[in-house]
Order: structure tokens, then C-alpha cells, then sequence
């Protein structure tokens, strides 16, 4: 009488090694990194100032906006 696949020292060594846990998993080491003190810090220093830029670039659409179409309520 044959046996079936799965009765198999084949089929059971497949298993065996797709229930290893990284089994056909690819690492992606270029997708992270760790971040130093010195790299935190300049970080907080560029959005500290990006910060400042982002608000005098959206005074300055807002108020280029206002001279187009004025408030609602507005005197002129």
C-alpha cells in the first residue's frame, strides 16, 4: 500500500520548515535606524525651524488671499 504525501519524511521536513519562525521572511535592515541624542537634537532644530517657516509662508498666502477676495464683513 503507498503512502499518502503528507506521510512523507519530504512532506514533513517542508513543514518543519515553514513553521520556523523567518521562513521566507526577508529582513530589511536599510529600513531602520537608530537614532543617536545628536541626531534627535538636530531633528528637533530643523522642525523648530521649518516650524517658523511653515507660519510666515502661510501669513503670507493668507494675507495675499485677503487682498484677492476680502473677509466677509470686512471694511474696505
Amino acid at each position: 500500500m503507498p503512502t499518502s504525501y503528507a506521510d512523507s519524511a519530504q512532506a514533513r521536513e517542508s513543514d518543519r520548515r515553514w513553521d520556523l519562525p523567518n521562513f521566507g521572511k526577508k529582513q530589511h535592515l536599510d529600513l531602520f535606524h537608530e537614532y543617536t541624542a545628536d541626531d534627535l537634537a538636530e531633528r528637533e532644530a530643523r522642525q523648530i525651524k521649518d516650524r517658523a517657516s511653515l507660519k510666515l509662508r502661510i501669513g503670507a498666502a493668507v494675507a495675499q488671499m485677503e487682498l484677492i477676495c476680502p473677509p466677509v464683513g470686512s471694511v474696505e
